[in-house]
């Protein structure tokens, strides 16, 4: 018996790859920000990227948890090369923005699919996103009221390290 449409599968299943890519992006950032001397900044990425893999094995439980096999996807290379640590700021920030739309959608589709389980869910992933927002949107306030010279970078390249712990 099927407890969800193939439709919602879908859209899980899609969740799986999205929250895949932006695990391997911020991994691809904490490595860009490694080799460019933002030590705080990247173990603060690495965070980020780690908690992406535990959103993904958020849809893969429900799932497998419904008696669907999840699809393991292939990916593509995240973009490897940035600017700087606030072009990494702002494109993470662009990033979770994209991804709130995601799970917007599938709370949508779950609602107008009167699929409640799901809803769920997609309620998991969109209170998950109000933090992702909250954490990129902080680090552009701050790059924002301290601007962007080596010594705020270094600021900030600090808390960053602190907030990695």
């Amino acid at each position: 018996m099927a407890f969800i449409s193939k439709k919602i599968e879908d859209l899980i299943n899609f969740r799986i790859v999205e929250e895949e890519k932006s695990s391997r992006l911020y991994l691809a950032m904490s490595k860009w920000l490694d080799f460019h001397g933002y030590s705080g900044a990247a173990k603060l990425w690495k965070k980020y990227s780690d908690e992406e893999m535990n959103h993904v094995n958020w849809a893969y439980a429900y799932l497998q948890d419904l008696d669907i096999l999840p699809t393991v996807p292939a990916l593509e290379q995240p973009q490897v090369e940035f600017k700087s640590l606030p072009n990494i700021c702002e494109l993470s920030n662009t990033h979770e923005l994209l991804v709130t739309k995601q799970c917007n959608e599938l709370a949508k589709t779950a609602l107008n699919e009167g699929d409640f389980m799901t809803m769920q869910l997609a309620q998991k992933y969109l209170t998950e996103q109000t933090e992702e927002i909250g954490k990129t949107t902080y680090w552009l306030d701050r790059l924002e009221a301290f601007g962007d010279s080596p010594e705020a970078l270094r600021l900030l390249d600090n808390e960053m390290a602190e907030l990695a712990e």
